[in-house]
């Protein structure tokens, strides 16, 4: 008690003196390496994306080192344990991660149901999760958890609206991977706004997300003789929707989802992508913001591919944790770290342009609505002329 005294004694004048002379005592944490257990999905069904978060993730790891973010002597580490998308797999990664005390917080999950299969893992054993890709409602439980995802319910919303309203559409018809929740409630939200703008429904096709051959689909969806039709359906599902729609010559106006995004799946398609509009957050052409610009060139000198959505998600969940722990003196704890994120409101920086934390939620405003060119660019959607 005496040494705590003495000690405060002697800190106390210092502290006063800096007040005096309008200085703040900077926060900064220990000399060390701050590591961050991250769940990746490089293989199995979602390795697309997968390879995309944790690029972004490692991008993020290698400018915060090199500019010295956290302070002169710390850095952060990224240690990856593969889960293939699969929920078992997932949790025995993070109860290692919990484990391993010099992992101080985690990140994880493409899919909403590995995603909620891990939230008690993560609040019972008391370490922070990040999630870099689930889009699933109420996923955040701060102090705890936190989604960097940005929703696409919004945006959806947003584009089939737009839509509409440009082209004077009066009808939709929607083909939906029914197994799907997340997708199931994407069009609902979109179907009630159209409603409430005078777009009438002409019928809904449910696939599932497993399916392979679409033709019956598509012949089904245009026999409702909508003005457009809308695809709310996981990435593999989409690309074979379209294409037999495109296949069996429909001419009418198709609107999609962010999962078709990738370069990679323009590839794939090809014409039957062209004009396709759909929304996205980030685009490496379209994005202005100094810091925009400067991600999508170091990822391509890095990877030697243009980043997409889903790297920027894996590249913002490094930040906010850097963020966290820059706020931090000392040598942080999980529980100092968690709360020290859950007092975050804006994200300093974000390739978005602006982002805002909102109970444990990452946001962004505005709305881009992009196609496709036939050779493949990204362009802002207009109507054709």
């Amino acid at each position: 008690m005496r040494h705590f005294s003495g000690g405060f004694k002697i800190l106390a004048p210092l502290l006063a003196a800096a007040a005096l002379h309008g200085q703040t005592v900077k926060a900064e944490p220990a000399a060390g390496v701050y590591k961050i257990g991250f769940v990746t999905e490089n293989t199995g069904p979602l390795a697309y994306a997968g390879q995309s978060y944790w690029n972004g993730a490692q991008l993020a790891l290698s400018e915060i080192n090199a500019k010295h973010y956290l302070g002169a002597s710390a850095t952060m580490a990224l240690d990856g344990k593969e889960s293939a998308s699969d929920a078992a797999r997932a949790i025995q990664a993070m109860r290692q991660f919990i484990g391993d005390r010099s992992v101080i917080a985690t990140s994880c999950c493409i899919l909403s149901p590995v995603a909620n299969a891990l939230k008690p893992v993560v609040t019972s054993g008391k370490v922070p999760l990040v999630i870099f890709g689930a889009t699933g409602p109420g996923l955040p439980q701060p102090p705890w958890i936190y989604n960097m995802t940005i929703l696409p319910g919004p945006q959806d919303v947003a584009t089939g609206v737009d839509v509409s309203k440009k082209l004077n559409l009066k009808s939709a018809a929607y083909i939906l991977t029914s197994d799907n929740d997340a997708f199931k409630g994407r069009m609902e939200d979109t179907r009630h706004a159209l409603e409430a703008q005078g777009v009438k429904t002409t019928g809904v096709v449910n696939v599932l997300t497993r399916d392979t051959d679409f033709t019956a689909a598509a012949t089904q969806a245009m026999a409702m003789n909508a003005d457009m039709i809308l695809v709310y359906a996981t990435q593999g599902a989409a690309t074979g929707a379209i294409t037999a729609l495109r296949d069996r010559g429909y001419k009418k106006t198709i609107v999609t989802t962010d999962v078709v995004s990738p370069a990679s799946v323009f590839k794939k398609m090809g014409s039957a992508l062209v004009g396709v509009p759909y929304p996205i957050s980030f685009s490496d052409s379209l994005s202005s913001s100094p810091e925009a610009k400067a991600f999508a060139s170091d990822y391509q000198k890095r990877f030697g591919a243009t980043p997409d959505i889903y790297s920027a998600q894996g590249y913002q969940v490094v930040w906010f944790v850097a963020q966290g722990l820059k706020s931090l003196s000392g040598t942080p704890t999980r529980e100092q770290l968690a709360e020290a994120l859950a007092k975050i409101k804006t994200i300093e920086h974000t390739v978005y342009g602006s982002e805002e934390m909102v109970a444990g939620q990452a946001t962004t405003r505005g709305t881009l609505i992009v196609n496709r060119t036939s050779d493949g660019n990204l362009v802002a959607w207009a109507p054709a002329k």
